[in-house]
């Protein structure tokens, strides 16, 4: 019975139909939900991470395509990505967390088929898979996280979430660094979709199901835009979507060009798949650092320090973009600080929204970083080939305009909590 009891209130909570926090005894980092959460995290993190890791070195070396082919096809993900991102948004509100993750975690079953086929209309249909399946994916899994943690703890949950994602990508690309000299992408390919149908099972068995969400009023079914329009009419939110536009953007050319440059550089995918389980490692560490500090200090010093860090190390690998222990170092540091101003992102979400909004706001803030992946992509793709240098140039300024957003939305939410005393 309590069981039932705290899913049904989990439920609520999904819907937003109470106000924005789990009960006590419901919420909190040691709960069922947030650690069953991160589980399902962190081994769809491991299973797919060759694709992440590989999949630029799979279209050149493999396929003999040009960097531009490889940026199609991930914005082709990318932007049905962001458009079912705000479809996944509602879908939280009307039908719960568990039925829209689950949903999300469909779509990386496909992920294995990629390195199974050559033809462009097998890889585009694969990838306009994958994309549908990513956008209720990350709003469920986004608004799961807020409505499990708790506020107060929010940026280590957020942290530890990021982490089990990020902790799963770095291990997964270590695994395949080890075995690709001897697994062809066929074989590493088929293995991937094994792997990731059983952490489909395992979040069906492990994630606590809520009572169907109620429908927020006077709004039947999607009604995407009477849904989201209004969220845009708000100087917080606006702030918010261009933190997450200029930051993001530039991490769509970086996530793009870091581990082809490795690779152009090494000659061996090998070296590109280390690179990227060592990033990440570094990665899960500033997350967790970033996450501890927010619950300690606040967000305003986290996310500043954070957002200079992007843009000092997009410097220093614009600099050293020829030299493989340069891009190692400071490829490795702008991974670390782009990862550390993500796990600010949820906190800022709960802050933006209101308690019957936020997963809207997730969806509408995937909706804007799948756009700005995708800018970003063709931009990097299109750049690297002028100059290797260039996208990490004018990353560098992108991130100076991200953080001064960050630092406007911050002053804007403590005037919100703090204002002034009336005369």
């Amino acid at each position: 019975m309590g069981r039932r009891q705290g899913e049904a209130r989990l439920g609520q909570r999904e819907g937003g139909a109470e106000s924005g926090q789990l009960p006590a005894d419901e919420g909190g980092l040691l709960s069922r939900a947030f650690l069953a959460l991160c589980l399902i995290s962190f081994l769809n993190g491991v299973f797919t991470a060759p694709f992440v890791s590989l999949f630029p070195v799979y279209v050149e070396a493999d396929l003999g395509e040009i960097p531009l082919f490889t940026a199609y096809l991930r914005s082709l993900t990318l932007i049905l990505g962001g458009i079912f991102a705000l479809v996944g948004g509602r879908l939280c509100e009307l039908f719960g967390l568990k039925t829209t993750l689950l949903i999300g975690m469909a779509g990386s079953v496909v992920t294995g088929f990629v390195f199974q086929a050559s033809s462009f209309w097998v890889l585009t249909g694969l990838l306009v898979g994958m994309g549908m399946a990513a956008g209720p994916w990350s709003a469920a899994g986004q608004s799961y996280l807020i409505a499990s943690a708790g506020a107060r703890r929010l940026g280590l949950g957020g942290a530890l979430y990021f982490l089990s994602m990020t902790m799963g990508h770095s291990l997964g690309s270590l695994a395949t660094g080890s075995v690709k000299d001897s697994w062809s992408f066929q074989q590493l390919g088929a293995a991937m979709v094994g792997a990731t149908a059983t952490v489909f099972v395992l979040g069906l068995i492990l994630l606590p199901s809520g009572a169907r969400a109620r429908p927020s009023a006077g709004r039947a079914g999607l009604a995407l835009w009477s849904s989201y329009w209004p969220l845009l009419h708000r100087r917080r939110v606006r702030l918010l979507v261009l933190l997450r536009l200029s930051i993001t953007g530039f991490w769509g050319m970086a996530s793009l060009l870091l581990p082809l440059l490795v690779f152009r550089v090494s000659g061996s995918p090998s070296t590109a798949a280390y690179y990227g389980g060592v990033s990440l490692a570094v990665a899960s560490a500033c997350q967790l650092l970033t996450g501890t500090l927010r619950d300690r200090c606040g967000r305003f010093w986290p996310l500043m320090v954070s957002g200079a860090g992007i843009a000092v190390s997009a410097l220093c690998v614009g600099v050293f973009a020829h030299s493989l222990p340069g891009l190692f170092v400071f490829g490795t540091a702008l991974t670390g600080t782009a990862w550390a101003v993500s796990t600010v992102i949820p906190g800022l979400i709960d802050e933006v929204a209101g308690p019957e909004e936020k997963s809207r706001v997730v969806g509408l803030l995937h909706m804007i970083w799948s756009a700005a992946m995708v800018s970003g992509s063709l931009a990097g793709g299109y750049l690297v080939e002028l100059d290797p240098r260039l996208p990490f140039f004018i990353g560098a300024v992108m991130a100076v305009t991200g953080t001064t957003c960050g630092l406007l939305l911050c002053r804007h939410l403590d005037r919100k909590k703090n204002p002034p005393p009336s005369r």
